[in-house]
């Protein structure tokens, strides 16, 4: 008997590493596949439009040829972020991911976020109360995460539409959400989309790697904070994630040109 008990617990160990590589290839056979086209299109179309401009740049008028240019700029904006996903997983998935915590103002860090988004066809507003605290946390990942969840907006809610940014304070801690007015997102994948390469099935096919809100939820988290989206009574999504203002007991500085 104790022979029998010794042979299924290497049986059950070794179904469980055959489990992990086939989890491994897959994962690695899908960013493979996603890679491959986020980084083939937008290289597509530079390489096109620099080519253009080299051979045959004096036969277009001025417009045209700011138009190639930002054809140029939008598809390295795209595949810098591309690459920031995969080097922001990376370093969650090794332990690697090191906070470099400072005092943040959330206004700075929404704006910062903005200007790396670009222009924009959408009806953009952002509410933050002026009296907000600064927050202890790392401002580059907390910005990073803003761009995730705004790009995210960008691409499931309709060109024109409404997406707002807000913030607010309550019991020590910081909630800020980003709203959008799109088609909402099926009740059964709510709790799904934080997976690494989960992708929501629309009629539409849109570009992406599957990880940007995988990234949310591992930065959020590692701020001892939690991230979740629902969906909003008059149509579209919500995304909110709340973190404490500070993770050290310090005290919290006065902002620039407060009044103490």
């Amino acid at each position: 008997m104790a022979a029998i008990a010794v042979e299924r617990v290497k049986l059950a160990e070794a179904a469980r590493e055959t489990a992990l590589l086939v989890e491994s290839d897959r994962l690695r056979t899908a960013l493979l596949n996603s890679i491959s086209h986020e980084l083939r299109t937008p290289l597509s179309g530079i390489i096109g439009s620099v080519s253009t401009l080299m051979e045959a740049g004096d036969l277009y008028n001025e417009q045209t040829r700011r138009e190639l240019l930002e054809t140029i700029q939008e598809g390295a904006v795209r595949m810098e972020r591309v690459v920031a996903n995969l080097l922001d997983t990376a370093r969650l998935e090794s332990g690697m991911l090191q906070l470099k915590t400072d005092w943040c103002d959330i206004e700075d860090i929404v704006g910062a976020a903005l200007r790396r988004i670009g222009d924009m066809a959408h009806q953009l507003t952002v509410e933050i109360p002026n009296d907000l605290d600064l927050i202890r946390a790392d401002c580059i990942l907390l910005e990073q995460v803003l761009v995730n969840l705004v790009d995210n907006a960008i691409k499931y809610s309709p060109p024109a539409s409404a997406i707002a940014i807000t913030a607010a304070q309550e019991n020590g801690s910081m909630q800020v959400s980003v709203l959008d007015n799109g088609p909402g997102i099926p009740s059964e994948d709510l709790s799904r989309i934080f997976d690494k390469f989960y992708r929501i099935r629309q009629p539409k096919q849109m570009s992406g790697t599957g990880l940007g809100l995988s990234i949310c939820k591992g930065i959020i988290e590692a701020h001892g904070g939690r991230i979740w989206a629902q969906n909003r009574s008059g149509g579209g999504t919500a995304f909110h994630f709340i973190i404490p203002v500070r993770g050290d007991g310090a005290i919290i500085p006065p902002k620039a040109g407060r009044l103490i």
